[in-house]
C-alpha cells in the first residue's frame, strides 16, 4: 500500500518516510490485525526483538569485534552463548522475553537492560507518579495490572520508589535563594509506623515567596515535638542554605518559632495569622449569633487604615461588651489584628494570613490521609516531596499585584531591600551606592533634593521636598502623595552612564560611593 507523500506536511500524522512506508507494509501485510490490542502485542513483540539486537550490539562493542569476524582478537575474552533461561522483562506495554548475551570472563554487563533489572525504564515513572498521588504500594501494584496486564510486585515497586530517596536529600540540602520577602509556617499531621505501632508525626512545611513574587517550598521537617531549639536548628539550616534576609513571617501559635526566628533574623517581623484568629473566635461563639459577629470582626481587620480598625474594635467592644467570655478572647489577640496596620495594604493583604500554605498543606492532605500508616519517616517524606514537585508545576504565575508589593517593600526598608534587586543589573555599581530616601532623614533641609537609585532594572529619580509634597508625578508612586513626600520620575536605564552619573553628582552630595 502506497502513499502520495508529495503533499503532505511531515507534522501530518498521515505521513511516512520511505522506510516508515515499508516497516508499516511489511507488518501489514505478514500479521493479521483486527484490534488496538492486536497492535499492542505485535508492536510489544518487535520491542523485544529490538532490544535482543542491542544486547547483541552491545556485546560487540565490549568485546571489541563482530561474532562474525575471524583471525587474531585483541581481547582473549570470548563469547559465550547466551543465559540459559530466557529472560522476562516488563515494559509499559507489556511482558517481553530475551536472552542476553554472556561472556566466558563473566565480566559484561549490558546497560540497555541491566542483569537483575526485571522492569524496563518507562514504569519507572508510572509508578512515581502513582506513588505521588498518594497511592499505596499495593494499590500502585493491582493499577498496572489492571491496566497494563502486567504484575509488578510490591517489592519491586518499593524499589522502583527508593530511588527518589537521593532526589529528596539532594532537594533538602539545594542552595536557596538569598532573599524571601515574605515566609509561612505551618503544620500537619501523618501517621508512621514505629516498632509495630503507629504514631502521629507533626510535619513542619515552610513555604517562602522570592523577590520575584514566585512560591518556594524551602523545606520539610518531621519531627515528633516542637521547641525552641528544634526552631533553631531549622533557621539555622536555612541560613546555612544562603538565606540572608527575611522580612515577615506569617505563622500560626508554633511553639517556639518566635523565639528561634529572633536569634537567627532578629529583624524578621513576626504575624499571627488573622484569620486563625478568627476561627478560634468562631469556635466558642453561639452559631445563632455567630455570623453577625463575625462580620462586625471582619470589619476591623479590614479596616483601611489602623485609627479606623481601633474605631470598629470600640464599637465591637461597646456592642458585645455583656459577652465576657468574647471580649477576653478578643482583647488577648487584638494586638496580633493592630499590628497589620503598621505596613501598607498589598503588604498587609499578604502577612494577614497563612492562605498560601494551607492551601498547600491541603494538597499534601491528600496524598497521606486514608493511605494507612506510613512505614517509615523516608517513606512519608519522599510521597510529600513528590507531590510538592508535582504541584510546583501549576505555580508559574506570581503573587497577585507584586509590583506594588515590591515598590512598598522599597520604601519601608530601602537599601535592605534594594540591594537584592541590584544583584540583577548591568548597569554601573557606582549608581547602586546611594542611600537616604527617607524625607524624615532630611527634615532639617528646606531645599529641594534629588535622589537616584536604581530599582528593578529601571533609575528613578526620587524628589524630596521637606515643605510640603509635590501631588504631581511623571512615573510610578511609591505611596500617596499626601502620605509620603516621594515623588519618583522615572528615568530610563537606557541612559548613557556618564548622564546618570550627572544627575547623581546634582543630589547635593545625599549619597556615597
Amino acid at each position: 500500500m502506497k502513499r502520495n507523500n508529495k503533499k503532505l506536511d511531515p507534522k501530518d500524522p498521515r505521513y511516512m518516510t520511505k522506510e516508515q512506508e515499508q516497516i508499516v507494509n511489511l507488518i501489514l501485510s505478514n500479521n493479521e490485525l483486527k484490534s488496538g490490542k492486536d497492535v499492542s502485542n505485535i508492536f510489544n513483540e518487535l520491542r523485544g526483538k529490538v532490544i535482543q539486537r542491542l544486547l547483541d550490539a552491545e556485546m560487540e562493542a565490549f568485546l571489541g569485534y563482530d561474532k562474525s569476524e575471524h583471525g587474531e582478537k585483541e581481547s582473549s575474552n570470548r563469547r559465550n552463548g547466551y543465559t540459559s533461561k530466557a529472560k522476562k522483562v516488563k515494559t509499559d506495554t507489556g511482558e517481553i522475553t530475551i536472552c542476553p548475551p554472556r561472556d566466558r570472563d563473566g565480566k559484561f554487563e549490558p546497560q540497555i537492560v541491566k542483569k537483575r533489572q526485571r522492569v524496563l525504564e518507562g514504569f519507572d515513572e508510572i509508578a512515581i507518579a502513582m506513588y505521588a498521588k498518594g497511592m499505596s504500594l499495593k494499590d500502585i501494584s493491582e493499577m498496572i495490572q489492571h491496566i497494563y496486564k502486567v504484575e509488578l510486585s510490591i517489592e519491586t515497586i518499593s524499589k522502583l520508589t527508593s530511588s527518589v530517596s537521593e532526589e529528596v536529600k539532594k532537594w533538602q540540602e539545594r542552595p536557596l535563594e538569598k532573599f524571601y520577602p515574605f515566609i509561612y509556617v505551618d503544620c500537619l499531621y501523618a501517621p508512621v509506623k514505629r516498632d509495630l505501632i503507629s504514631e502521629k508525626v507533626a510535619i513542619y512545611v515552610m513555604l517562602g515567596i522570592n523577590k520575584d513574587g514566585k512560591k518556594d517550598v524551602l523545606g520539610i521537617w518531621i519531627n515528633e515535638n516542637e521547641s525552641a531549639t528544634f526552631w533553631t536548628e531549622v533557621f539555622e539550616e536555612i541560613k546555612a542554605r544562603g538565606v540572608e534576609e527575611i522580612l515577615f513571617i506569617s505563622l500560626d501559635g508554633l511553639s517556639g518559632l518566635s523565639e528561634a526566628i529572633e536569634k537567627i533574623y532578629p529583624k524578621v517581623k513576626t504575624q499571627r495569622c488573622i484569620v486563625h484568629i478568627v476561627r478560634n473566635i468562631y469556635g466558642i461563639l453561639d452559631k445563632k449569633k455567630s455570623k453577625e459577629i463575625i462580620g462586625d470582626l471582619k470589619k476591623i481587620y479590614t479596616a483601611s487604615n489602623g485609627n479606623n480598625a481601633k474605631l470598629e474594635y470600640e464599637n465591637f467592644i461597646e456592642k458585645y461588651k455583656s459577652n465576657e467570655k468574647l471580649i477576653k478572647k478578643l482583647n488577648s489577640v487584638i494586638e496580633h489584628i493592630f499590628n497589620i496596620f503598621e505596613y501598607p495594604v498589598e503588604i498587609r493583604k499578604i502577612i494577614y494570613t497563612t492562605n498560601p500554605i494551607e492551601s498547600l498543606n491541603s494538597s499534601l492532605r491528600k496524598v497521606t490521609r486514608g493511605k494507612g500508616s506510613f512505614i517509615s519517616k523516608e517513606a512519608l517524606l519522599k510521597v510529600l516531596y513528590l507531590r510538592i514537585k508535582d504541584l510546583e508545576k501549576s505555580w508559574s504565575k506570581g503573587t497577585k499585584n507584586w509590583d506594588n508589593v515590591k515598590h512598598q517593600l522599597i520604601e519601608l526598608y530601602g537599601e535592605r531591600v534594594l540591594k537584592y534587586y541590584f544583584n540583577n543589573s548591568n548597569t554601573s555599581s557606582s549608581v547602586t551606592h546611594f542611600i537616604t530616601f527617607s524625607a524624615n532623614a532630611l527634615h532639617s533641609s528646606m531645599l529641594q533634593s534629588e535622589i537616584v537609585f536604581l530599582v528593578f532594572n529601571t533609575l528613578v529619580a526620587l524628589t524630596l521636598n521637606s515643605s510640603k509634597p509635590n501631588a504631581s508625578n511623571n512615573g510610578i508612586s511609591f505611596g500617596s502623595a499626601a502620605a509620603s513626600p516621594h515623588i519618583p520620575t522615572i528615568i530610563p536605564s537606557a541612559l548613557p552612564h556618564s548622564i546618570i552619573l550627572l544627575i547623581a553628582r546634582r543630589t547635593a552630595g545625599l549619597y556615597v560611593e
